[in-house]
């Protein structure tokens, strides 16, 4: 093509009106796209099963991740450290199989939750007894005045209790200070990351993917305010066990004074209950922690489709790392690269035909939906038919029917201007 042509080519207008040509028949080579949804692993973290269980979550349950690629399987780093790692002890489908949306392709491992949900329910069974004990404490003083010396008791036990409760709400309030710092310092890292994202991810990184990035850093400021309601938790309970702790050593010192004080104790022993419940009612929360990780072990599909891979029983994997992909069950989209002289007979949404040997038939009907707005240099895999052809228009074309990914196609485009003849000028 002489450099006039080529120039005019280049200069027309991706787009026309209808009418503004006849069908040319132009011939292009194309690739079928890959469109998967990645099933990420979900983070299991390990909370303790005491009280500071209930105000502090260091990793912050993982919803699975899915996203949209193309030719490629979607893997978040499994660097971010956003909780421990999953094991996959059984898997629901195979490589091939054909799997419906909220069908578990993979469980992983919950021994060690179990383990914490039984010791967190009996725990909170203790707290939820103290409570009761306390209220017979309080009756028995209507009862007998002879009781008072098992009261006594009763009080020296809520005020260890109340100290082994003050201790264990520092320890929390440490731990959530920590985890907060970890949260900011991961949040600040990612959103640099948005921010600066590489051009070019180089094969091999840890860089979660971009399309990633927005969810991971929602996770992340959620965890910071899970964290920051559970130190504001921690605060008013460690006022009210100082309160509580007053009016103890404060109750002891009447029953110890005299049998006539026993309403004085029956009232001290009504706060001890209050606070008894408090601390039975925050000891239901590191269940609740638990019981919602163990429905996070159950990783169910998005979406209706193919598995094009999936993880192994036994394999160890990180939070947000993949579990397993599935390509969607969908008409496939073409991928095409049009030099500036072809670009120049077609339309958005012209009619084209997909054809190859492996297709039987006259081929499959598709539409071209997607012009790109500038030209590109092709990548060396795709075929063309100028050998020297330099800068190209990507194009996209919409299929009637799922066609395998990958393949290599011939598409027949009916555009909507007929090629001009080339010209050679004077010289």
């Amino acid at each position: 093509m002489n450099r006039q042509l080529l120039v005019a080519a280049a200069l027309a207008p991706a787009f026309c009106l209808a009418g503004c040509g006849t069908p040319s028949g132009l011939v292009v080579a194309g690739t079928v796209d890959d469109t998967v949804t990645s099933l990420a692993a979900p983070a299991l973290g390990s909370p303790a099963v005491n009280l500071d269980a209930g105000f502090v979550d260091l990793t912050g349950p993982t919803s699975p991740v899915t996203g949209r690629t193309a030719n490629a399987t979607s893997t978040v780093a499994s660097a971010l450290g956003l909780g421990t790692s999953v094991r996959i002890v059984a898997v629901g489908a195979a490589v091939g199989d054909t799997v419906r949306a909220g069908q578990v392709l993979a469980t992983a491992d919950t021994r060690t939750q179990a383990a914490q949900l039984a010791a967190a329910t009996a725990d909170a069974a203790v707290a939820k007894a103290q409570v009761g004990l306390l209220g017979d404490a309080i009756d028995t003083t209507y009862d007998k005045q002879a009781d008072i010396e098992d009261a006594k008791d009763t009080v020296r036990t809520a005020i260890d209790k109340i100290h082994a409760g003050q201790k264990q709400l520092r320890a929390a309030e440490r731990k959530a200070r920590a985890a907060r710092a970890d949260l900011v310092t991961k949040l600040h890292a990612m959103e640099a990351l948005a921010a600066n994202y590489p051009p070019v991810v180089p094969p091999g990184s840890d860089i979660p993917p971009e399309a990633a990035l927005p969810g991971i850093i929602a996770d992340l400021k959620a965890g910071i305010r899970k964290v920051d309601a559970g130190l504001k938790k921690i605060d008013a309970l460690q006022a009210k066990l100082a309160t509580g702790l007053k009016k103890a050593r404060s109750g002891l010192r009447k029953l110890e004074d005299a049998t006539a004080k026993v309403t004085d104790a029956r009232s001290n022993l009504r706060d001890l209950k209050e606070l008894a419940a408090l601390q039975a009612e925050a000891m239901t929360v590191p269940i609740d922690v638990v019981r919602a990780q163990v429905t996070l072990a159950e990783m169910t599909s998005p979406v209706d489709g193919i598995v094009v891979s999936i993880a192994r029983p036994g394999d160890q994997l990180a939070p947000g790392a993949t579990v397993a992909t599935v390509r969607e069950q969908q008409p496939s989209t073409v991928t095409a690269w049009l030099s500036p002289a072809q670009l120049a007979q077609v339309c958005d949404g012209d009619s084209a035909l997909v054809t190859a040997d492996w297709i039987t038939g006259p081929g499959v009907p598709a539409t071209l939906t997607r012009i790109s707005t500038r030209a590109d240099y092709p990548p060396t895999s795709v075929p063309t038919d100028e050998v020297h052809l330099t800068r190209a228009v990507e194009v996209a074309f919409t299929a009637t029917e799922q066609l395998p990914a990958g393949a290599p196609v011939e598409i027949t485009i009916q555009g909507c201007r007929p090629s001009a003849p080339a010209t050679i000028p004077n010289r």
